[in-house]
């Protein structure tokens, strides 16, 4: 069967993801029998998710909840919502009525639905340069047009960010909303400064725009406790938060959230009715007591988030030792390091090159980028992989350059 004269023109739009191929890839030299250390995961370690504390309470939902195996409301069970808004008041001073939270499959599936009720055809969307890719290839599927801002160590340069505006906007282009992962950023690892955070909602007033901001990574911070969310900063209702625990309960639960306002809040819960119904219930209720009995600060705060911050120094201080004159990032918060090779070097060949060679796998930064930049990228995730291979693996990366450049 030829199938293509059955696709919807959009599906033109559909590309594959970068970081799936270099998955795919590294499955396939597994299963010849090649070991590999892996540096390219999005994960958190399922070794410091309290695991067993996590199946007592699903053991104990299923026995006494009958909810659990049903239907949720579309926006998601009420006392979900609360424990989220308190939980977001406490740990983000973020101040959200329940009402404004719907729950979503994962913070993908918040950044989908929103992308669905926002995007035309030929939109523009500004997001930070380099950004994550599958929230990239999620909008441009939708027809939108990506434009990437540079950024730096304190984040989004809004000075290019106000360049770029008036840009666009001379040339007739619609403007739909600007998306962004101040703390944390995937995949670079920077946090925007506060000073940038206040810059870029006054150019979002002035040039009547919207924010998306991703929040992915709020809750996996090492330093700049002191950093608010834009959500938080924001006066006038121009920021829209896709949420989620990913990072936390891990990333096979699925619970994130949508907080909005108004016809966005309305439209985004519309939209979400015929297209999953609801998060999955089981995760909605273990989330629940997760949060209500303290766990958060128990296990995650006080003792998985130790963890992550050990691994991204041991990462730093490889990094440091081995490769004294590479520039790379250091972050506050999230999960990633990016590294960059010398200016000549080709990301792409060089990840697959160390794949083959060295065993270690890493994520090309090129494929992150909205432009002909950082073909010289290469990024490193500290979070799932173990301290001994962190370091195992940036020597041979090491090795490698050394080789290379």
């Amino acid at each position: 069967m030829e199938y293509t004269k059955y696709l919807a023109g959009r599906a033109n739009w559909i590309k594959g993801s970068a970081l799936a191929e270099v998955m795919k890839k590294a499955a396939e030299l597994q299963k010849k029998g090649t070991k590999l250390i892996s540096l390219a995961a999005g994960d958190p370690d399922p070794d410091l998710i309290p695991r067993k504390v996590l199946g007592e309470i699903a053991k104990e939902i299923l026995e006494k909840e009958a909810k659990s195996v049903m239907y949720t409301p579309a926006n998601g069970i009420p006392e979900l919502r609360e424990e989220i808004a308190s939980f977001l008041k406490k740990h983000d001073q973020l101040e959200v009525s329940p009402e404004n939270i719907v729950i979503t499959i994962g913070g993908t599936g918040a950044l989908d639905l929103l992308g669905r009720i926002l995007i035309d055809p030929g939109d523009v969307i500004l997001t930070e340069n380099p950004s994550y890719i599958n929230t990239l290839l999620a909008f441009e599927q939708l027809g939108a047009k990506i434009e990437g801002v540079s950024v730096d160590n304190d984040g989004m340069r809004v000075d290019l960010l106000e360049e770029k505006i008036k840009e666009l906007k001379t040339k007739g282009q619609k403007i739909k909303f600007i998306y962004t992962i101040p703390t944390g950023q995937n995949p670079m690892g920077i946090t925007m400064s506060m000073e940038r955070r206040k810059a870029l909602l006054e150019i979002a007033s002035e040039y009547d725009l919207l924010i998306i901001e991703d929040t992915a990574y709020n809750f996996m911070r090492y330093e700049g406790e002191n950093i608010l969310p834009l959500k938080a900063l924001d006066k006038d209702g121009r920021v829209i938060v896709a949420g989620t625990l990913s990072k936390v309960l891990g990333t096979g639960f699925r619970i994130g959230w949508v907080i909005a306002e108004g016809e966005i809040l309305k439209k985004v819960l519309m939209q979400k009715q015929p297209i999953d119904f609801c998060a999955p219930a089981i995760s909605q209720y273990i989330a629940l007591e997760y949060l209500r009995r303290g766990y958060f600060e128990k296990y995650h705060l006080k003792g998985a988030l130790l963890g992550y911050k050990e691994k991204r120094d041991i990462m730093l201080t490889a990094l440091e030792e081995h490769l004294p004159n590479a520039e790379f990032t250091r972050p506050i918060a999230g999960m990633f390091v990016m590294l960059f090779l010398p200016e000549e070097a080709n990301g792409i060949a060089f990840a697959s090159e160390l794949m083959g060679k060295e065993g270690v796998v890493v994520v090309p930064g090129e494929p992150f980028y909205t432009d002909d930049t950082g073909k010289n990228a290469i990024r490193l995730n500290f979070s799932r992989p173990s301290k001994e291979d962190i370091s195992i693996g940036i020597e041979r990366i090491a090795k490698l350059y050394r080789e290379k450049f």
